[in-house]
């Protein structure tokens, strides 16, 4: 692929950086979820989509349970973190990914809509993620969703990513498999270079800042394993982890150091690289060729992860 030539494909469906400077966060919400249509092609069919709400520290925490076809329950399940920046996306604007990863996977999956800054900054977002896995393996979780407590799985794409990292690091007994999907994995150094390809769209020089100026009120809390979890130190333990990668992406390095931290550890990790493509291609499958194939692979490693 002429990796000049995407953001171009980009432009022609209205899609621009949802962090543009001008943009509040209501407004970066909204352009998200008007980009939506136009990147993602659509999802495979299931048996049920049910939408609830679970318990949370500070109210009820959205939620939406993806059963394929064939799932009896209890089953293997995916708790799912969308991403976003901590700022932006929801449940509507990672619909068709989700739906995918349970119908090629052939696992439940349940997506949360965590508490999202600036109104709700750290760690709202990880309250609601801790909150939202220790209601899914209590017996009333067990029941409304139909899992099986020992075959659970978290997955989640860039900031989502992070947040499923976390929630390993501080679950591990409890986690059978982890999918981090080009994971934003710290926020300590922030000003990375840019590839000029990539220049106005999806994740500009300015983003990360921007994010980290949203979600953390006092700057040095991103030295806390719990926003940068690619600092943590004990990684002993950890299961099985497959993180899928961006080639033109920001966030590449940090994701091949907590690779290299797992393998130096022993511990089973494996790795895809997305050639030629961009931070976010899971949502693009309509847009960026080669995108789709690789979300059906992650569908695949995250069956086998929860399975094996």
């Amino acid at each position: 692929m002429d990796t000049t030539q995407w953001p171009e494909a980009l432009v022609k469906f209205g899609i621009e950086d949802p962090f543009e400077p001008a943009r509040t966060a209501p407004r970066m919400r909204q352009a998200l979820r008007n980009a939506t249509p136009h990147m993602d092609v659509k999802a495979p069919e299931l048996e049920a989509v049910e939408d609830f709400a679970i318990p949370g520290p500070a109210g009820d925490i959205p939620a939406r349970l993806y059963i394929p076809f064939g799932s009896v329950g209890p089953a293997p399940l995916t708790l799912y973190m969308h991403g976003g920046g901590y700022v932006i996306g929801d449940l509507d604007t990672h619909d068709r990914e989700c739906r995918r990863l349970a119908a090629h996977s052939g696992a439940r999956l349940m997506a949360i809509d965590y508490r999202l800054a600036p109104e709700h900054p750290f760690p709202a977002a990880i309250e609601d993620t801790l909150a939202a896995f220790d209601w899914l393996v209590s017996d009333e979780g067990q029941a409304r969703a139909g899992a099986d407590p020992q075959r659970i799985a978290v997955a989640g794409d860039s900031a989502g990513g992070g947040l499923a990292a976390m929630l390993t690091q501080a679950r591990r007994e409890q986690i059978r498999f982890q999918l981090l999907i080009y994971p934003l994995l710290q926020l300590v150094e922030r000003r990375k270079p840019r590839l000029k390809a990539l220049e106005g769209h999806l994740l500009a020089a300015f983003t990360l800042e921007k994010i980290a100026l949203a979600y953390l009120p006092d700057p040095e809390l991103a030295k806390d394993p719990r926003v940068s979890p690619l600092f943590e130190s004990d990684l002993a333990g950890l299961p099985k982890t497959h993180i899928f990668a961006a080639e033109l992406d920001p966030l590449l390095d940090e994701g091949k150091a907590y690779r290299d931290r797992l393998i130096a550890l022993g511990l089973p990790v494996d790795y895809t690289l997305g050639k030629g493509l961009p931070h976010g291609y899971f949502n693009l499958t309509a847009v960026l060729p080669g995108a789709k194939a690789l979300v059906d692979a992650a569908a695949v490693a995250l069956g086998d992860g929860l399975r094996g």
